[in-house]
């Protein structure tokens, strides 16, 4: 049972897809008894991880940001819904950022910090042959969280979406999306 689920939304476009999606996953998730914690990473200030390794060497980040906060919500929670629309074969730079900064944890005292936890993958696309071109971004996922011990429960990928808010005409998606909310609680 999740009890504690923080979304990590990396979408640019505010009121987008992306957003649309996370606040129908919010809605089913209430639904059900749970109120997940919402980071917009277009709202933080992260610093890009310069590789300095300071985190591997002493265990903690050389840069003091709006990381060192969203690490503690990373910390209490434990299930991660990240939520990034497909961007040129891969997630927003935004969430890259924010990826590259989970570095942090590969540390051995700091490992056990994430260790064990689950992840979701939301991902509106506006490709049509889904298996194709998420080839990359599942493997991107797979390598990343399998190096920190985080099981990925399931990879959503909302295909032949583009325009600003045209998820709406996907009634099907949305459904989805409350689906996903609604079933946090039996993880």
């Amino acid at each position: 049972m999740a009890e504690s689920v923080l979304i990590v939304n990396g979408a640019t476009r505010i009121n987008g897809n992306t957003d649309i999606l996370v606040g129908k996953i919010i809605d089913g998730a209430k639904n059900v008894g749970l109120n997940p914690n919402l980071i917009k990473l277009r709202n933080k200030n992260i610093s890009n991880c310069i590789g300095c390794y300071k985190c591997l060497r002493e265990s903690e980040c050389n840069f003091q940001d709006d990381m060192t906060g969203i690490r503690d919500f990373i910390n209490e929670s434990e299930l991660l819904i990240l939520a990034s629309p497909l961007y040129w074969c891969g997630v927003t730079g935004l969430m890259k950022t924010f990826l590259d900064r989970l570095f942090f944890y590969y540390h051995p005292q700091n490992k056990s910090l994430i260790s064990g936890k689950k992840a979701i993958i939301v991902t509106p696309m506006n490709q049509k042959n889904v298996d194709d071109e998420s080839k990359i971004l599942v493997e991107f996922y797979n390598r990343l969280l399998g190096c920190l011990d985080v099981k990925i429960l399931n990879m959503s990928f909302f295909s032949d979406i583009m325009e600003k808010g045209s998820i709406l005409k996907k009634p099907e998606y949305l459904k989805q999306a409350y689906a996903i909310g609604m079933n946090l609680k039996d993880l």
